[in-house]
């Protein structure tokens, strides 16, 4: 099952913008990853709560495969030439009129206030607009942050920060600009009374393709009661979307504890590439869109990317 959360994006922004955190003095700063050249034995670090760089030429350190196994959709790739660092990485496919590509997720049991997911991501040289893209959530039990499309949390239940690709009707060129795509108990209606993901746009640009990205996302739940939570994206180390101001949850009992790798595809997104392609690209009769992923690390520090000294 890959969850449809739904495109339509309201802008309702708490955005502060690429300040100072967490780069301090404007450089970007030293995260967990410079102490493990090559992430080499980084998930021995206390802070670190799962690592994949899909070494293993397998899916089996994620607890579901949405593609139900199905390898045109989601599989291990050795191809060197989509491997960012080691011998593999992960493959996303979502093919036209077939599927809608697929998602990993990880349960993160014991769920925690504040959370970094590093990945490294390419999108295929004619990748088109996605549907939905990388999420971190939150969820009182288990599944209870899916299949919540148009619903706003209650503050208790159930939040989700996506970091999607934003196409913004043509405006940006394929596959979008970055941007978080959230729901939490404070979030704005749509004009039909439906509740669809607020819109926090980050800095940075187009996204490119057919070449690897660097991209990290924290998420900092406030104190209930209180508006003292964040969520802020790094691209290739660089502080692009800083956002303060949220009242994620209403008690401590919820927490940060669903990671979902995910490249969602819809038929609506593969009409938005088609309607815009004329604009930006020669994609009008795209059929399938591939993505890759590749050094995935989720903990409770900031992380930063790969030691340069052992890229390959």
């Amino acid at each position: 099952m890959v969850h449809a959360l739904h495109s339509c994006l309201i802008l309702f922004c708490i955005w502060a913008g690429p300040g100072n955190f967490p780069q301090g003095e404007n450089k970007p700063m030293r995260g967990l990853a410079a102490n493990y050249a090559g992430d080499r034995a980084i998930e021995t670090d206390a802070a670190v709560l799962f690592v994949d760089g899909f070494e293993s030429g397998k899916l089996d350190h994620w607890d579901e495969d949405q593609s139900a196994g199905d390898e045109s959709r989601v599989s291990v790739t050795d191809n060197k030439a989509d491997v960012f660092f080691g011998q593999h990485a992960c493959q996303m496919t979502a093919t036209r009129g077939q599927n809608n590509g697929g998602g990993l997720i990880k349960w993160l049991p014991e769920g925690q206030d504040e959370i970094f997911a590093r990945f490294y991501v390419k999108f295929a040289d004619d990748a088109g607009y996605v549907h939905h893209f990388v999420h971190i959530n939150g969820e009182a039990k288990r599944w209870g942050s899916f299949g919540q499309a148009g619903k706003q949390p209650k503050g208790d239940d159930f939040f989700t920060t996506g970091i999607e690709p934003w196409f913004d009707w043509g405006k940006n060129p394929p596959p979008g600009k970055w941007n978080f795509y959230t729901y939490w108990q404070e979030m704005r209606a749509a004009p039909d009374g439906n509740y669809w993901g607020n819109s926090f746009p980050a800095e940075g640009g187009d996204i490119p393709r057919g070449e690897w990205i660097c991209m990290e996302v924290r998420v900092k739940l406030n104190t209930p009661g209180k508006h003292d939570g964040e969520q802020t994206l790094w691209r290739d180390g660089e502080q692009i979307a800083h956002v303060t101001g949220l009242n994620w949850r209403s008690t401590e009992k919820l927490k940060a504890n669903v990671f979902w790798l995910m490249s969602y595809v819809t038929e609506r997104a593969f009409g938005h590439t088609e309607q815009h392609a004329v604009k930006h690209t020669d994609t009008a009769n795209l059929q399938s869109h591939t993505v890759w992923f590749d050094q995935v690390v989720v903990a409770t520090k900031y992380i930063g990317p790969l030691e340069k000294a052992d890229h390959k």
